[in-house]
């Protein structure tokens, strides 16, 4: 028995396109700060609070390379917990001048008076030094007169020196 092969071909219809591409999926959003936190941030925050520094949130204290935390205090003062040490912060102060002063503390009142020794710093920390008018002629006065005369001559009479012979 044989078959007989259809002879009827099949015509394909073309699928049918969308107009509209579909919306792709929404992909999860990394947070700008982690829920988690370290045991540096932990541990700064337990220090603070049992030397009686500023409170802030945990999440505040940013965890450091070195195993430490920091705090940014709204003043600009930077606050550095350092685990293990004798003197576990470190105070940042901004001052006036420019500098920030670094100063190793333990308690409230080391804090408030490193931040009023930033407060009321005079020294330049290696800038040069602008004088006020008042400044520049009080310092124009007590400036010496200098005779040149005698230096002219002596520049005058001297005479080159030969090189030595090698």
């Amino acid at each position: 028995m044989s078959r007989k092969s259809s002879t009827k071909t099949r015509t394909r219809t073309a699928p049918k396109l969308a107009t509209t591409k579909p919306t792709p999926a929404v992909l999860p959003v990394r947070p700008a700060r982690p829920d988690f936190l370290a045991e540096a941030q932990t541990a700064a925050y337990h220090a603070a609070l049992l030397a009686n520094l500023p409170q802030r949130r945990i999440q505040d204290w940013a965890p450091t390379p070195g195993g430490g935390a920091h705090l940014l205090l709204s003043s600009g003062t930077r606050l550095q917990h350092l685990p293990g040490t004798d003197i576990p912060f470190t105070v940042l102060t901004p001052c006036a001048q420019g500098a920030t002063h670094t100063t190793p503390i333990s308690t409230r009142a080391h804090l408030d008076h490193a931040a009023q020794a930033a407060a009321h710093c005079t020294d330049l920390h290696g800038r040069p030094r602008t004088l006020t008018l008042h400044q520049a002629a009080t310092t124009n006065a007590d400036t010496q007169t200098l005779d040149t005369t005698a230096l002219r001559n002596k520049a005058a009479d001297d005479q080159p020196k030969e090189h030595p012979e090698p």
